[in-house]
Formats: structure tokens, sequence, C-alpha cells
């Protein structure tokens, strides 16, 4: 109990970052999968490995500070957005529909649902990005440093 206390303690601004990037990042697969799964050939399993691996890299570098989990979580959660965006023709469609009053390439009602992934993939990829840029520890004191030069 102590343990995990003391790693909370221990954490900065840049860990509390990378906790809402987590948890934005399980809402946005959750809300792609119910948009994915409402009509046939919409789910692109890549946008789903890339928010898992998102959301698995968040939970690591919470645990194990270090350099390089962050920028793969801000790269994989911009390439999920990315592969959202060049989705089936169908959710561009929709987009085309809504604006258009007409349904010929797309659904219009699923307009709704596609903003907000979009917004959601959007918000937790740039705060992937800032998150970047934020401590994720607690620099040591000076007195509490191992001192392993002076061996």
């Amino acid at each position: 109990m102590m343990d995990m206390l003391s790693l909370i303690r221990s954490k900065r601004a840049g860990a509390y970052i990378g906790i809402g990037v987590f948890v934005m990042t399980i809402v946005s697969l959750v809300v792609y999968l119910v948009y994915a799964t409402s009509l046939e050939g919409l789910i692109m399993p890549w946008v789903i490995v890339l928010l898992l691996l998102t959301a698995a890299a968040e939970a690591v570098q919470f645990f194990f500070d270090n350099n390089y989990t962050p920028i793969a979580a801000a790269g994989c959660s911009m390439a999920a957005l990315g592969c959202f965006a060049a989705a089936p023709p169908a959710t561009i469609g929709s987009i085309v529909d809504h604006f258009q009053n007409i349904v010929m390439f797309g659904n219009p009602e699923k307009f709704g649902i596609i903003i907000a992934v979009i917004v959601l993939l959007l918000v937790t990829s740039v705060a992937a990005i800032v998150g970047c840029f934020f401590p994720r520890v607690a620099a040591p004191a000076p007195g509490k440093a191992e001192n392993s030069e002076a061996e």
C-alpha cells in the first residue's frame, strides 16, 4: 500500500495527462466500436489496434517511466485518427450526404457519431502530444539521490 502511495506521490503533470489520455483512448475505442459495428464494412482493424496500443503505452508509462512510450502513444493515437479519416467511403459519404441533404454515398444519420469519433480522437491525440512535454516523475531530491559517484 505504501509503495502505491509513494508511486502516486512521485507523479507529475505528464503522468496525469497520460491517465487522461488512457481514459479518452478507452472512450474513443468504445465510441468507435459502436459506430463501426452499426453497418457492415465500417470496421477498420487498424483503428482498433492503434487505439489499443495507445492505451497500452499509457498504462506502461504510468509504472515504468521512459522517454519513448509517450511518443509512441502520441504517434499511435494520431495514426488511429488518420486511419479513421481514410476510413471506408461510407464514412466520408455519410458526412457529404449530411451536408447535401441526400442519401447517396453513406448514411447521413451517422453524422453525429462520426463527428464524435473524430473529436475524441483529435482531443486524445492533442493531449498525448502535450503530455510528451511535461515531466512525468519528480526529480529525486538532492539529499536523497543515489550517491554512486562517491564510491
